[in-house]
């Protein structure tokens, strides 16, 4: 068992349910991600410890930004599930091997909204 920080442990809960909440398998996130199936596995059960560079190919793979998975708990984690809970609806009723590619698709159009909105200024 790989000695994890709580800050890790909480990450790693996030991407994994974000996972469940796209009804994508370890397999797509992999793939999405270019790392190996089974590393995503031992990700998950928290025998291993990811560097940052595998967390932002983790976050890219799920459509997520570095600030999202390690931003504390808020109201509008509700609103984010709602809308992930309406795509991982939408992706189910699709067969697995399309889940993929509509999962980049809608990565690349986060890609261009975020390109083209001004950056905020906390």
């Amino acid at each position: 068992m790989a000695v994890q920080s709580r800050v890790t442990r909480r990450a790693l809960e996030r991407l994994r349910a974000r996972r469940i909440e796209l009804s994508l398998s370890q397999a797509d996130v992999a793939e999405g991600a270019g790392v190996n199936a089974s590393y995503v596995g031992l990700l998950e059960r928290g025998e291993r410890v990811p560097s940052l560079e595998v967390l932002a190919s983790l976050c890219d793979a799920l459509g997520l930004t570095m600030g999202e998975l390690f931003a504390p708990a808020s109201p509008r984690d509700g609103a984010t599930t709602r809308e992930g809970s309406a795509i991982a609806a939408i992706l189910a009723g699709w067969p697995a091997e399309h889940r993929p590619a509509a999962l980049k698709v809608i990565r690349e159009m986060n890609a261009l909204l975020r390109a083209t909105q001004p950056r905020r200024r906390d």
